[in-house]
């Protein structure tokens, strides 16, 4: 398997039923046309869920792919609910499809531009067994809080390890004098310098200038284990251990990534630091050659699986673009401007080169937020420099003329302030901006299949004709709520960490050791819990009722990201008896 991991064998039997289905499913490739999408001239729905495994082996073995698919497949099948028809009166069939995570993490192991062979295999052996049994595919560039070294997942520590050997005076965290971008005075200490991994010089922080007691406020002060003597130390940058597995193997890192937990991620030094020097990697020679050359690699190659399988209907750039620059006020004010930017760079690049192929692009800006959704979105949309640039918008206005735009968006809360239905309605407004491309629905999280079920029938009928769910997991191949497999040892010791971040010790002392072998499967990190399968079968035919604002939890800010907690989950009353005697 990919990633060295070894998961259990827990492989069932293919129904042969499945095999009378094939004269149904829809067959061709989905194009887009203005705000609609096609298959052979006729318009579709799409609906599925999020498939996102946050760490090795990165993907489900092939059977249980293959499993996944055809529940999917059968459940379009049995819905109950019929989408509103087409401008032109014709009925719009529902059409199986899934947000497939494909990590720059994963398919660059090693520093450079040469996307990794058995990540190719793997990565193209699911999607293909996606196509054989009907299932469309939007492949997700995910990253959640941008790398492995300060607790998130999705790009690769080489690059955040560069940009920590190049550093400047951490002075520069809230200047925007270049004076301070430069490292001259060697006697300094390297504490001196601005944080982009975390290590034990280097602790995991909130950003420069907001002190951990002040941040604990608002939820967002940084946490350690207290039974890790040097707590930042372990699967570190230059430590024992693959810095890769820091996410999962750091007990610290486990007590601030857990799922109700890792808002306080987004606000440390290390992300506002990594954040900002990846919006503007295309114009700094160094920072082209480490990050912006091989995430431009990774597209192109992702354009050509596109090309290859007829499934695939996307390729999307970035999840939920952290803000940065923080405590920066002035960057800060157009961090919206710079999201954009970023993609539009990597976008320009690939119409240089006339070998890549036409596949659509997603794009998305701050935690895939839409204009207007919150006081906070209206912050940093308002000024000026804040737009789209010139440039940008040239590039969007050209790829939305080809039928290549989309805009891919999300729903939580925070950090909307308004319904569902309103931030769909401003994702639409959105959309005319840049050329009245389609909009995708590509996460949203309910606690229950049924209600996530509702909410994809609301999404269709509010106009949103492509619609995952935050997240489809095969609970019965997982044991759990998501894609991270247990030993049966560490699942009778009580699992790892709560979803309020709490070590549990005696589990924590057995799974570790997966970890340092390398047998560790999937991981519970950043938002990864809450997961449902057999939730298409479960789209209802009656309208459902509208929605309310959802209510932000005590002392969120929009800074922080909507909670997912499943209620079914045995660490939701743990976390409620944990939060009491906190």
């Amino acid at each position: 398997p990919h990633g060295g991991s070894t998961p259990p064998q827990r492989i069932r039997s293919v129904s042969p039923t499945y095999a009378m289905m094939e004269a149904t499913r829809c067959q061709g490739r989905v194009t887009i046309s203005g705000d609609v999408y096609q298959i052979d001239g006729k318009e579709v729905v799409l609906m599925g869920g999020n498939y996102v495994v946050k760490a090795q082996p990165y993907y489900p073995p092939l059977e249980v792919v293959r499993s996944n698919a055809q529940s999917m497949f059968q459940g379009a099948q049995n819905m109950a609910y019929v989408p509103p028809p087409a401008s032109n009166g014709a009925a719009r069939p529902v059409v199986p499809c899934v947000r497939l995570g494909a990590m720059m993490e994963a398919a660059l192991k090693e520093k450079g531009t040469t996307v990794d062979e058995s990540f190719k295999t793997t990565l193209e052996g699911v999607v293909k067994t996606f196509q054989e049994e009907g299932v469309y595919v939007f492949l997700d560039m995910h990253q959640d809080a941008c790398a492995t070294t300060n607790g998130g997942e999705g790009y690769p520590w080489w690059a955040t390890a560069d940009f920590q050997q190049r550093a400047g005076c951490k002075l520069e965290q809230c200047c925007c004098c270049c004076c301070f971008s430069r490292w001259c005075c060697e006697c300094w200490p390297d504490s001196c310098r601005t944080p982009y991994i975390t290590t034990p010089v280097y602790p995991l922080q909130p950003f420069f200038c907001l002190c951990n007691c002040l941040a604990r406020q608002f939820g967002l002060d940084i946490q350690t284990y207290d039974q890790d003597p040097v707590p930042w130390e372990p699967y570190s940058v230059g430590s024992e251990g693959n810095p890769a597995w820091m996410n999962v193997g750091n007990a610290s890192m486990r007590r601030n990534n857990a799922d109700s937990q890792w808002s306080r991620l987004l606000t440390t030094a290390q992300v506002q630091n990594t954040a900002r020097r990846i919006y503007a990697s295309k114009h700094n020679d160094a920072d082209r050659a480490i990050f912006f050359d091989p995430f431009v690699s990774l597209v192109k190659y992702l354009c050509s699986v596109w090309e290859k399988y007829d499934n695939v209907i996307a390729v999307e750039l970035m999840n939920e673009p952290p803000i940065a620059g923080l405590p920066d006020i002035c960057y800060v004010l157009t961090v919206w401007s710079k999201i954009l930017a970023f993609q539009a760079d990597v976008m320009a690049e690939l119409e240089k080169d006339a070998t890549v192929p036409k596949s659509p692009i997603a794009i998305a800006n701050f935690t895939s937020t839409v204009e207007g959704e919150s006081w906070f979105i209206k912050l940093l949309t308002c000024c000026p420099c804040s737009g789209t640039p010139r440039e940008a918008k040239k590039i969007f206005d050209s790829f939305a003329q080809q039928n290549r735009l989309i805009l891919s968006f999300h729903f939580y809360s925070p950090p909307a302030t308004g319904s569902f239905e309103e931030v769909i309605q401003l994702a639409k407004k959105n959309a005319i901006k840049l050329g009245g491309i389609p909009i995708f629905l590509s996460e949203y999280f309910e606690n229950g299949a049924q209600l996530m079920a509702d909410k994809l029938a609301v999404a269709v009928n509010q106009g949103a004709n492509a619609v995952t769910y935050w997240q489809y997991v095969d609970r019965d191949y997982t044991q759990q709520d998501g894609w991270y497999i247990y030993t049966e040892e560490v699942q009778a010791l009580g699992g790892v960490v709560s979803n309020a971040g709490i070590i549990n010790t005696p589990g924590w002392d057995v799974y570790k050791t997966t970890v340092a072998d390398g047998t560790f499967w999937g991981a519970y990190i950043t938002g990864a819990g809450g997961g449902r399968q057999n939730v298409l079968e479960l789209v209802p035919a009656t309208n459902v009722s509208a929605s309310l604002p959802v209510p932000w939890p005590k002392n969120y800010t929009s800074l922080h990201h909507g909670l997912k907690c499943d209620p079914e989950s045995s660490d939701c009353a743990k976390d409620a008896k944990e939060a009491k005697d906190l």
